[in-house]
């Protein structure tokens, strides 16, 4: 190595420890509540012989060894970027490079599509239920219009995500809290959701009737009756496990969040385990408790129908627009629990958002202080503590997002993004637990107990996530519905940026090889050592 380079950039990541246990909370339930769920159960006209019941139980019994994996990696490597350190330190550079990049391109692309979400299943139904609810029609018909103008839709999508961003770039304590405060309201509001469907099915028959009168759409009758054609009271073992599949992919693999910002926690080692636990258990009890009461109250038919068809091209509140509009449906008789609805279910991504731009940030600086990427993207802004220039070219990747997605026929979906995480961020984490399991980790003492949990929970995850990508991706070979649905109908394009993601990396990583020797600087040797804090 040449006279005056160290090994790091610097003996400091400079990131502070400011977050507790409550804020790996509200990070754990970044995407698990409640939007994720309908837009996972949307799928289901594909799977009409899935058993919904038995599904959503095997799903976080099928992530529970991955979630315990990433309890045990973070406890023992507590530093900001998760997958990248324990691949990097346990596998090697060059997978580690290719994840890296997995993460910079996926999770930008994923904001702009949670930011389009946001403002389609959280500010629109909120306006337009409040709107009904209080005979509010300035209020209702901005919501109608955001929703039906693309130009009024991208504007609402890219404030969303620029706010989104300013909440991630901010310090760790002001984010954390707010994004616990957001997460907070989820919960409270998917309780609401589920208080208002406890109500009966009788009476969400007539609340819908009632709705559907006022634009005269169809009566829940002629949809649950339309809607036996995409139902099967017989189940099916493959759709069953297609349905638990997808909810893993969608929901129960949600709970990496705090990994990212270990570094930045006190106590790490408990907060993290505190709060991931509070979070998991939480998120599956909600989760399975808003699955049962869709299926009982609205009826899989009827359910399954709307998914697909939507509820009358005469109604201007979309059925996409998830557990607001379904729920506030009931709420309309009463103003102020539609208000609340509203307000308590609104930021519904406005937790997933800021983290889905301050990970691929971290990850940024983590790979520039190894000397992967320009080293200016180990820039820390003291007074944002947070990597600036990095979160700078996260913002800048996920606009151009917004505007692909949107106007240039970019039509990547998220089951593939999420394809794109199990396996090459989640997959080779399980596979670097399975290898901890044998050789250990560097400067991590670990007893052969500790060794045995990383290899057996290693193992079964790696098989999970591989499992998981083969009948997710490739069920929409035999299904065309099912293509149509979960791929966007694009398949091709689908897997072509699966593909090219290792292309990049490995490109990347020989790029800043040959850089670094010409520096005077021998890249496999900072990965013996496990950064600094």
């Amino acid at each position: 190595m040449s006279q005056g380079k160290k090994l790091f950039i610097r003996e400091s990541s400079g990131l502070v420890r400011q977050m507790g246990a409550k804020h790996a909370f509200a990070k754990v339930l970044a995407l698990i509540v409640p939007i994720s769920l309908y837009y996972t159960l949307i799928y289901s006209p594909a799977i009409p012989a899935a058993n919904w019941y038995i599904g959503i139980v095997i799903a976080p019994i099928m992530a529970l060894p991955i979630f315990l994996v990433y309890l045990k990696l973070a406890e023992y490597i507590p530093r900001s970027s998760g997958e990248y350190i324990y691949i990097s330190r346990i596998i090697g550079p060059l997978p580690a490079t290719i994840q890296g990049i997995a993460n910079i391109i996926s999770t930008p692309l994923l904001a702009a599509i949670l930011s389009q979400i946001e403002v389609s299943a959280g500010i629109v139904p909120a306006f337009q239920i409040i709107g009904l609810a209080f005979n509010n029609s300035a209020l209702f018909n901005l919501g109608t219009e955001i929703l039906t103008n693309p130009v009024y839709f991208f504007i609402a999508s890219l404030l969303s995500l620029i706010l989104m961003w300013i909440v991630s770039i901010s310090p760790q304590k002001i984010m954390s809290n707010f994004l616990f405060a957001i997460a907070t309201m989820q919960v409270i509001g998917a309780v609401l959701i589920i208080g208002l469907f406890a109500e009966g099915r009788s009476v969400f028959i007539a609340d819908f009737n009632r709705f559907s009168s006022m634009f005269s759409g169809p009566t829940y009758q002629t949809l649950y009756s339309n809607g036996l054609n995409y139902y099967s009271p017989y189940a099916d073992p493959m759709q069953t496990f297609v349905f638990a599949v997808l909810m893993l992919m969608w929901l129960f693999v949600w709970f990496f969040g705090p990994s990212y910002f270990a570094g930045e926690y006190k106590q790490a080692t408990r907060s993290l385990k505190l709060g991931m636990l509070i979070g998991y258990g939480i998120a599956t009890l909600l989760i399975i408790g808003l699955t049962v009461y869709t299926a009982i109250i609205m009826g899989i038919p009827f359910f399954n129908y709307v998914a697909l068809n939507g509820w009358g091209s005469s109604n201007p509140v979309s059925a996409s627009e998830g557990y607001i509009a379904w729920a506030g449906i009931m709420a309309l008789g009463s103003p102020v629990i539609a208000l609340l609805l509203g307000i308590l279910n609104i930021g519904i991504q406005f937790v997933a958002g800021p983290l889905s731009l301050a990970i691929p940030a971290r990850v940024m600086l983590a790979m520039s202080f190894d000397r992967i990427l320009p080293e200016k993207l180990a820039y820390v802004n003291p007074k944002t503590q947070s990597p600036l220039i990095a979160a700078g070219v996260a913002l800048a990747l996920s606009v151009f997002f917004e505007y692909a997605t949107q106007f240039l026929g970019f039509a990547i979906s998220t089951i593939a993004l999420i394809a794109i995480l199990f396996i090459y961020q989640f997959l080779q984490a399980t596979i670097s637990a399975t290898v901890a399991g044998i050789k250990g980790i560097p400067s991590v003492k670990l007893s052969q107990k500790e060794k045995k949990e990383l290899l057996i929970t290693g193992i079964i995850s790696s098989v999970v996530l591989i499992v998981s990508v083969i009948v997710a991706i490739g069920y929409a070979v035999v299904n065309s519905l099912y293509n149509s649905m979960v791929l966007a109908g694009n398949l091709p394009l689908n897997l072509a940026l699966i593909a090219i993601i290792p292309i990049i990396g490995v490109v990347t990583y020989y790029v800043a090889k040959y850089y670094r020797q010409k520096e005077g600087i021998e890249l496999k040797l900072i990965f013996t050592e496990i950064p600094p804090e």
